[in-house]
């Protein structure tokens, strides 16, 4: 009798620490995932940052800021990337665009100083932005290190909870993905093995 309630009690002992483990691993890995999703949410918010300083610069009229914002979309990856000032000259012609589009009123003769002072505040965010994007990918690799040990993944079975990284166009209600903006051209050079000369400015 003493020892059946010996076992029953080591059992009960050792299910109680296995399932206290796990509420533990599991609060840890909510944590952790949440520490990558409210750092996604602050590189989001630097677009809205950036969007507002050039368009305060270019001085969007209020009626068409909406309009502005969306189109600013298209061309926001390509300033984070640098690639808004390209050799030909394209990517300023699409920036002097997007500013003559939101502001009808603008003076293309200030273009010259104006393209100077939205040269200096992508500068800055685009600093800013990659200071808050490296922090994203390091709470990333602690949350994929924490999911990917052997005991996590096979024991506590949080190998299923890794955050992949998005593909293409993220839609409202898709599962929650890591959305990192590269530079084109150190992606090239990653591929490729070479390094190309690149002009940020």
């Amino acid at each position: 009798m003493k020892a059946a309630t010996v076992s029953v009690l080591l059992t009960v002992g050792l299910s109680m620490m296995v399932f206290f483990t796990w509420v533990g691993k599991n609060d840890r890995e909510v944590t952790l995932r949440q520490n990558v999703i409210s750092q996604q949410d602050v590189c989001k918010a630097k677009f809205s940052e950036m969007f507002s300083q050039i368009a305060q610069t270019a001085q969007v009229p209020e009626q068409f800021m909406e309009k502005s914002k969306e189109a600013f979309k298209e061309i926001y990856q390509p300033l984070i990337e640098g690639r808004y000032r390209a050799e030909d000259g394209s990517q300023k012609e699409v920036l002097m665009n997007w500013i003559q589009e939101s502001n009808p009123q603008f003076d293309m003769a200030a273009a010259g100083p104006l393209y100077a002072k939205i040269q200096q505040i992508i500068e800055i965010k685009r600093g800013e932005f990659f200071n808050e994007q490296k922090k994203l990918i390091s709470f990333h690799q602690e949350h994929t290190v924490f999911v990917s040990t052997f005991m996590n993944r096979n024991m506590f079975m949080l190998g299923d909870r890794l955050i992949g990284h998005c593909e293409g166009e993220v839609r409202p209600g898709d599962d929650f993905c890591l959305q990192i903006i590269e530079v084109k051209e150190g992606k090239e050079t990653y591929k490729t093995g070479i390094e190309s000369d690149l002009s940020l400015f």
